[in-house]
């Protein structure tokens, strides 16, 4: 007999009821579209979202929500702020895409050299998939090898060299892959080393592989994972690489410009050869960027150059993107209390939560790093996503249910994040939203202990 959940059935049923226009749109986008959705909430529909503006978003019905998604992390200062909306206009009055260079890449070329530790170089493309992808290659290019060595629990981009998940039960010194989905060639499982994260089976598997290994790729923090302790294992990671004569990449297209100005580089006192970037640095259009040591970006000048790799894109470095990037970039460049600002706000929000989750013996956690922010249904400690189990699912779902009957948005990857427009309220406002839903999803009985 299935379990009765009567707050669980109030919500999902008034979700349904004042949502029908996100409903009708749900209907209607299945003729036509079928990509995919990062759907928050258990119920026979998505939410679809109107507007923005600071911390806040609106659906297509006129409910209005706390936002911790702000577009998957990239809204440093929130929706719509007045600078980059400025910039953004100011462009396109002067056009906005012309293909051939343009004088408008210059200054946030600038402002990451100087902001991002490792980065002699810049090469700028459109998202943080094609970055990863396109670092993949300049190391392959530069270094003459095919292998490339990631970690479980990673995420790099939905290019096909990305499109790996660890085997469940297979040891971490010898860690099994499984594609991420269908599509995924086989041949390409050859050129992949599964690494176990923050394990030291890793730096022994580099080792013993290193004559073959192109490039170890690593998130500065994972995102799926956020652990305050990654610095230690990036630093070691490091001295690894450096030892066995392998290129060394954090992937920042979270971190970068997120947890400090010098993202993860900064934070954990560790430079790479390589670093990738994404989301943030295009003030809330899409951009990608590669940054890292001057011989290995050379590979980016040109088929004619030394190891020279093709890269480009026809709206790679576009004048759009570049305007709202340097308003966004430049403005916390100008404004570090901004850093303090958000990380105080995670780590307040952390404490709380966490502090009623032990109070109350909830098997629940938030793990936090700075303003970067994820739940874990489970008692056991989780150190890396081979700690993770799911006999909470039920409970998972039900919560994020009903913190966004309660008005809060949580994406549907649950990575979420706070940004510079979450005021002090905003946060007391999660802390009891948060608070309120777990209580209602141990109310209802779905806690598995």
């Amino acid at each position: 007999m299935s379990q009765a959940t009567p707050r669980l059935d109030a919500a999902r049923a008034a979700m349904i009821e004042k949502t029908p226009r996100c409903r009708q749109i749900a209907s209607e986008r299945a003729e036509i579209l079928n990509s995919g959705l990062a759907a928050n909430l258990e119920m026979p529909h998505p939410i679809f979202l109107d507007s923005g503006r600071g911390c806040r978003v609106w659906d297509a019905d006129g409910n209005e929500y706390i936002d911790t998604s702000v577009g998957f992390g990239l809204h440093l200062l929130g929706h719509r702020h007045p600078l980059i909306h400025d910039a953004i206009v100011a462009r396109a009055d002067k056009g906005w895409m012309f293909g051939i260079h343009t004088t408008a890449q210059m200054e946030l070329a600038t402002l990451l050299k100087e902001g991002i530790p490792c980065a002699e170089r810049v090469v700028f493309c459109n998202t943080g998939s094609e970055a990863t992808m396109y670092a993949i290659r300049a190391a392959r290019g530069f270094s003459g090898r095919e292998k490339i060595a990631v970690f479980d629990g990673f995420y790099h981009g939905a290019h096909d060299y990305g499109m790996w998940l660890a085997q469940p039960g297979t040891p971490p010194e010898k860690l099994g892959k499984l594609p991420m989905g269908h599509g995924i060639p086989k041949a390409l499982a050859d050129l992949t080393l599964m690494l176990p994260y923050r394990h030291p089976a890793a730096f022994d598997l580099i080792r013993s592989h290193a004559d073959e290994l192109a490039l170890v790729m690593v998130e500065g923090v994972q995102s799926s994972n956020p652990q305050p302790e990654a610095g230690e294992f990036l630093r070691e990671l490091r001295q690894v690489c450096s030892e066995a004569g392998v290129l060394f990449m954090i992937d920042e297209v979270i971190t970068g410009f997120r947890l400090t100005y010098g993202g993860a580089q900064e934070l954990f006192d560790v430079e790479p050869d390589l670093a990738t970037y994404g989301k943030a640095i295009g003030g809330g259009l899409p951009v990608g960027a590669i940054a890292g040591r001057a011989d290995v970006m050379n590979v980016f000048t040109g088929l004619a150059a030394d190891r020279g790799v093709f890269s480009g894109g026809t709206f790679s470095g576009n004048p759009l993107t570049m305007a709202a990037g340097a308003a966004a970039i430049g403005y916390v460049h100008d404004h570090p209390e901004v850093y303090q600002h958000m990380n105080a706000s995670g780590d307040r929000l952390a404490a709380a939560v966490n502090g009623f989750c032990e109070a109350r013996q909830i098997p629940a956690r938030m793990k936090q790093v700075g303003s970067m922010f994820h739940m874990f249904f489970q008692a056991e400690p989780v150190e890396s996503m081979r700690d993770v189990h799911d006999r909470n699912k039920a409970a998972e779902k039900a919560f994020y249910l009903h913190a966004l009957d309660r008005g809060v948005l949580v994406p549907g990857t649950q990575r979420a994040f706070l940004c510079n427009a979450h005021s002090d309220a905003d946060v007391d406002t999660l802390i009891d939203v948060f608070n309120s839903s777990l209580e209602d999803v141990q109310a209802d009985g779905l806690f598995v202990q």
